[in-house]
Parts: C-alpha cells; sequence; structure tokens
C-alpha cells in the first residue's frame, strides 16, 4: 500500500466520519422536532382536561341549582320559607367550592346569603350589578347564568375572586325571586389545575376573563393580572412575545401550542425559553360562550432538550463505539497493508537479489564453460609440448657449465614451462572442480594445519599471526582438502599484500548457526577500481597471479552453501567465509 493510498483511505474515512456526523446532527434536529411536537402535544392535552374538568364543575353546579329550584318552588315550610329545608345542600356545595348560598324570596329585594354551614351572613359585595339584574324587569325565569370574576371590596368573602350563578324563579303568583350560588374561582381553578405537572418541573396556569391569574406556581401571582406581575418580577426581560401571544392567542379562546421567554422558572433566576400549550374553559355554555377562562400549561426547553439529550447520549455512544471500531479496523488494515506491503517489498528485493545472483552464476558458468572448454583445448594442444620442453631444459641444462649464459637460459625455460603447466591445471580445476566431500569434521584443525603450511612464508616476510579459536567449535560439515584450498588462498593473498610485514588475525568462532573464518591483514588495502570485480576470474593486480585464487574460493565456498565476503581500507583488508553448521543444509 503506498502513502497515496493511505491517503485516499484516510480521506474515505475522514469523508465517513462527516456523513456520519451529518447524519447524527439531522437525525437530532428531527428528533428535537418531533418530542417537542410530542411533548406540547402532551401538554395540549393535559390542558384540554383541566378545562374540561373546570366545565364539568360548573355543568355540576347547574344540575344542583335546578335541584334546588324544585324545592324553592314546593313551599313546604309552613311559614312560607321554603329555603329552610335547603341546608341539606350545604354539605354538597362546600365540597364544590361553593362560598355562599343566597336564597331571594318571592318580591325582596336583594338574596338572604348563608354560608357552608347554613349561617346566615353579610350580603355586602356578595351579589354584584350582574347578580341584581339577572332578578329584575325582564328575568328569564329558569335561565342559569353565571357572571364574570369579580372580586367583593367588603363583606365576609372580601378580596376572593368569585362567581355568581343565578336562575330566576317565580311563585305561583308570578311574584319573581330565585337562587344564586356564589363560587370561589381561586378554589376551582387551583382543585384542578395546581397539582398538574407537565414533564419533571412544568406547570399549569389558569386565566380569567380579565387576564387574572386564577392559579399559578408561584404563589404570589394568583389574582393579581397575569403581564403586570411578570413585569413587576422582572422589567429586564422581553415581554413582547409573551405579551402577543397571551393577547390574540390565549385570551381570545385559540387552542394550540407555542412558546416564549420567562425570567425564572421554580427558583432558578434567568430567562428561560418556555414551550407552552393552551387552550379555553367554556363556563358559560351555550348561552354565554364568550365567558370563558384560559387554560395553559408551560415547560422549560431545557427539560424537552435533557430528554433528547440522554437519547442523543446514547445514540453518539453507539455510534462514537461504531467509529472506534471502524478507526481500529481501519488502522488495523491499514498497518496490516503496510506489513505486507514491506514483506512483499522485503521478498522481492530478497528475490531480485536471488535473481541478480543467479543472473551472475549463470553468466560465470558461461565464462567458466568457455574457459573450460579453452583449458580442454589448452591442456590438448600446449601441456604436452610444454613437458617436453621443460624436460629437454631440463636435460640440457645439467650437461651445461652453471656459470655459463646458456645454463640460465635453459633454467628460465624450465620455470616458465612449469608455470604454464601450473596455470593449466588451476584452470583445469576451477572449470571442472570435482564435488566436494562435505562431512563434519574439526574446522579448528583444518585452520592450523592451513596456518601450519604457511609458517614458513609468514615469518620470511616478517609477519606477526595471531590466531583466535572460538570455544565450541567443534565438528563443522565442511570439505577439510578444499576449505584448506580457500585459507592458503586468503592467506597467500594477506603475505603477498604485506611486503614488508605485518600483522595477520585468523579468527574461527560460531556466531548464531554458522561457522565464521576471518582473515584479516594490516596491508593497504584493495584498490577501489578492483573491489567490485574481486571475485571475477583473472581479476588481478600482481604481474605473475592467475587472477583465479579468489573465484576458486568463492566457488568453493557457494558449494559448501555459505558465503564469502570482504572489507577493505587503507588499514588492511578483512575476508570473512561463513559455513552453515547443519549437514542437511550443507549437502
Amino acid at each position: 500500500m503506498t502513502r497515496k493510498h493511505i491517503l485516499a483511505a484516510c480521506l474515505l474515512f475522514v469523508a465517513l466520519t462527516l456523513a456520519i456526523a451529518g447524519m447524527g446532527y439531522r437525525a437530532k434536529t428531527d428528533i428535537e422536532a418531533v418530542v417537542t411536537d410530542q411533548f406540547n402535544h402532551q401538554q395540549l392535552i393535559l390542558a384540554q382536561q383541566i378545562a374540561a374538568d373546570i366545565g364539568d364543575h360548573f355543568a355540576f353546579l347547574r344540575t344542583c341549582l335546578d335541584s334546588l329550584s324544585l324545592m324553592w318552588r314546593e313551599r313546604t315550610a309552613s311559614d312560607g320559607r321554603p329555603w329552610l329545608a335547603m341546608p341539606a345542600y350545604y354539605s354538597i356545595f362546600a365540597e364544590w367550592n361553593v362560598a355562599a348560598l343566597g336564597v331571594l324570596a318571592p318580591g325582596a329585594a336583594t338574596p338572604v346569603f348563608y354560608d357552608a354551614s347554613g349561617r346566615e351572613i353579610d350580603t355586602a359585595g356578595l351579589c354584584p350589578e350582574a347578580c341584581a339584574e339577572a332578578f329584575g324587569d325582564g328575568a328569564k325565569l329558569g335561565q342559569i347564568k353565571l357572571t364574570r370574576v369579580y372580586a367583593p371590596q367588603a363583606g365576609p368573602l372580601a378580596g376572593r375572586r368569585l362567581m355568581a350563578m343565578t336562575m330566576p324563579l317565580a311563585d305561583e303568583h308570578g311574584t319573581v325571586g330565585g337562587l344564586v350560588l356564589v363560587v370561589d374561582a381561586l378554589a376551582v381553578a387551583q382543585r384542578y389545575a395546581h397539582n398538574v405537572r407537565s414533564g419533571q418541573t412544568g406547570y399549569a396556569w389558569v386565566l380569567d376573563d380579565a387576564g387574572y391569574f386564577l392559579d399559578h406556581h408561584e404563589a404570589e401571582f394568583i389574582g393579581r393580572e397575569s403581564l403586570d406581575v411578570r413585569r413587576q418580577r422582572d422589567p429586564s426581560i422581553d415581554w413582547s412575545r409573551l405579551t402577543w401571544l397571551i393577547d390574540k392567542r390565549v385570551m381570545a379562546g385559540q387552542r394550540g401550542m407555542d412558546w416564549y421567554v420567562s425570567g425564572w422558572h421554580r427558583g432558578e433566576i434567568g430567562p428561560v425559553k418556555k414551550f407552552v400549550a393552551f387552550c379555553p374553559a367554556l363556563l358559560g355554555g351555550a348561552e354565554d360562550p364568550g365567558n370563558r377562562w384560559a387554560v395553559a400549561l408551560a415547560a422549560p426547553e431545557d427539560e424537552v432538550q435533557g430528554l433528547i439529550g440522554r437519547l442523543m447520549v446514547r445514540e453518539w455512544a453507539i455510534v462514537g463505539l461504531f467509529e472506534v471500531v471502524v478507526f481500529a479496523m481501519f488502522v488495523a488494515t491499514v498497518h496490516l497493508a503496510l506489513r505486507w506491503s514491506r514483506r512483499l517489498r522485503e521478498e522481492r528485493d530478497k528475490a531480485g537479489r536471488e535473481l541478480l545472483g543467479a543472473q551472475e552464476k549463470l553468466i560465470r558458468q558461461a565464462r567458466f564453460a568457455a574457459i573450460g572448454e579453452a583449458a580442454a583445448r589448452l591442456s590438448h594442444e600446449i601441456k604436452n609440448p610444454l613437458m617436453l620442453m621443460g624436460g629437454f631444459a631440463n636435460q640440457v641444462r645439467r650437461h651445461v657449465p652453471e656459470d655459463g649464459a646458456d645454463y640460465e637460459k635453459l633454467g628460465i625455460i624450465e620455470s616458465e614451462a612449469k608455470r604454464l603447466e601450473t596455470l593449466l591445471t588451476e584452470v583445469r580445476d576451477f572449470t571442472r572442480p570435482a564435488p566436494p566431500q562435505i562431512e563434519p569434521r574439526d574446522l579448528a584443525a583444518t585452520v592450523r594445519e592451513s596456518l601450519a603450511i604457511m609458517a614458513g612464508a609468514m615469518e620470511s616476510r616478517g609477519i606477526a599471526v595471531t590466531t583466535e579459536i572460538g570455544e565450541g567449535l567443534g565438528a563443522v560439515p565442511h570439505d577439510a582438502a578444499r576449505i584448506k584450498q580457500v585459507l592458503l588462498n586468503l592467506l597467500k593473498n594477506a603475505a603477498e599484500a604485506m611486503e614488508c610485514g605485518g600483522a595477520l588475525t585468523v579468527t574461527a568462532e560460531i556466531v548464531d548457526d554458522r561457522a565464521r573464518l576471518t582473515v584479516a591483514d594490516t596491508g593497504g588495502g584493495i584498490p577501489e577500481a578492483m573491489r567490485e570485480r574481486v571475485f571475477d576470474p583473472f581479476c588481478t593486480t600482481k604481474e605473475s597471479g592467475t587472477g583465479l585464487g579468489l573465484a576458486v574460493c568463492q566457488r568453493i565456498v557457494e558449494d559448501h552453501h555459505g558465503d564469502i565476503r570482504f572489507a577493505t581500507s587503507e588499514a588492511g583488508t578483512t575476508f570473512t567465509v561463513e559455513l552453515p553448521l547443519a549437514l542437511s543444509c550443507a549437502v
């Protein structure tokens, strides 16, 4: 895998992450819209239920008033005061938030009011002008009417927000009287709205037809105008949206959902965006549809967002876990791909080196084949005449005076003939080597025998020889004669490199799973121009050399499945030979 592929994969991963993030954000937005809508609809359902309960409450009171009207007409009491039979209803009215019961005798100017215990109470402020009009001229007998909310300034119920439910009646003479129920509007509103909770912290509030709070979570708000009390609480808040919402929608009798900004919520101070659902509570029935309250439920946006937040935390946790798994798999894949790529590259390089080595071997074999053919011809055509020439020169030289000029010339002919014979022998051995006889043998003994052969030559040149034989060298698979030939060639080359003396170090040791032989001299090193061709046949820096010594060494070491290499500098040259320890690898 190349860097280009890795970069493309990284970009793909980033694009995938961004796509998932985008889809997650869009999902969050959609979930917010759905959850908010569902939450508001639940608030609206609660508001409608509160409104329905309030409406049912007043419907029940109208039913009670109808029942009382029958008793009013029966005149069962001997003194003509039928209302004395009504105290049986007082406990019922107390349960249904009736603050007072008024009885208007036929032809009387004002009703007589009784409290929940049946005790007559002061009538001051209990029957407002609308109540008086219901029993005046043109009264519709038997029709129940409900006044708007009012607050008496005096009397036993002063300061309370009340509503009067009237029912004009007439006796057998047509004289108008009737009944009045004074209903505690705050008690009715609080009865159905005060303990209702929307979500965890949302609450309900109820407004009368004039916009005054009949119920609210904040006790100090009850009985006060809804907008004025808010402005007084926190004038820094922009109440324009809430003003519009109450004036144009809530007090207009609409049913719906919206939002507004408040300055607090259950003790927490500061701007709070709230969702609100609202609907009207119809009190006056079909005869007076304008007589209605407004019921609303409000909850902070953060509470809804908290629900969504918990959902999103779980969702993002799942997405994050998925991303981590994908990223881990991506990293693992890239790591494996890089490792595999590196492995392939190493295998390719190794195969390349092996192919180059095989190619070099093929080239050498081709050269060897050509040399072998030439050597065969030379041996056939030249060797026998050379032997004759050398032999005749030796015979003639025996009969020539040693101090004569011909004696020296005959000696030169004899030595050159022997040199040519040696060359032909080396060429023959190089081109047509016999298979090595590899067996476990004492490699240390082979090294010592080679040094013993070269001891005289080293001493004559003033070369100090140091031998280091490692412990545990033991038996190493090798052909002693061939390895000895390698060591002799290396020792001879080292000696010739140190004409004026020097130091020679020969080591034999076990390194990993191979036996290592090194021959290090302190000569002047191999010329740089010759270093790449050291193991090539006929490559030599000596005038009398054949250039086959190192080529033969390489051939022998390769036959042992070993390796030969060198390191050289102006301070000297070190040749290293490594042989495998396993016999199966060497055979």
